[in-house]
Parts: C-alpha cells; structure tokens; sequence
C-alpha cells in the first residue's frame, strides 16, 4: 500500500485550527494558522519553508505545491513524513521535516517549536 504524506485539511474529520506535522521519529506538532508569518516554495517545489513567529518549519520533498497552496491560505492540513519503507504514492511527497528555532524568540527557549499533538 502506498504511503500518503499529505492530508488536506478538507478532507480531516476533526477540527484542526493548524497545520499538524508528523516527524519522522514520529513526534507530532500542531502550529496554530495565525502564527505563520511567510511561506515560501523553494528549488523547483523541493523545499517549503513555513515562517511562523517563533520558529521555521522547513519540509523536504518533490511536488510540495499543494501543501504550500493551503499553507498560504491558512487551510494546512496533516503533513507526514514519509518512512524510509514506505511505498511512495501520489505527489506530494515529503522525505524529511525539520524545525528550526528562532534564537531571540521567548517562545523557543526551550528549543521546541509548536504544540505536542
């Protein structure tokens, strides 16, 4: 069975008020929509790079558009990365994601970034 690393929002059954990020040691942060500041589609949409006030969420993979797309109007859904096993599916396809703390923010003084789900 193929493996989906992106769900939209739309389709969720749940009320999730952000985006929901799924590492691939499988640890689980919610980032409230209102907190992003920027989202950027980097190197031919191999890279997407999500700004929020407190921190970066940098998400590696091929065919990241549609994920950029609901990021931009605050509709991002649940974005998982995808196990080295895994049987690659349909686009878009996530191979890492990373969290990258801003140094001077008071909300990142302990080196987390966003909210365990």
């Amino acid at each position: 069975m193929s493996f989906q690393c992106y769900t939209p929002r739309a389709t969720l059954r749940s009320a999730l008020a952000g985006g929901l990020f799924v590492f691939s040691d499988g640890t689980r942060r919610v980032i409230p929509d209102h907190w992003l500041n920027q989202a950027e589609l980097l190197h031919d949409s191999r890279l997407l790079r999500l700004c929020y006030s407190f921190c970066t969420i940098e998400v590696s993979g091929e065919g990241l558009d549609l994920i950029f797309e609901d990021a931009s109007v605050e509709k991002l859904g649940v974005v998982h990365a995808a196990p080295a096993q895994a049987v690659r599916g349909s686009q878009p396809w996530v191979t890492s994601i990373v969290a990258i703390a801003v140094p001077e923010s008071p909300f990142s003084a302990s080196g987390e970034c966003g909210f365990d789900a």
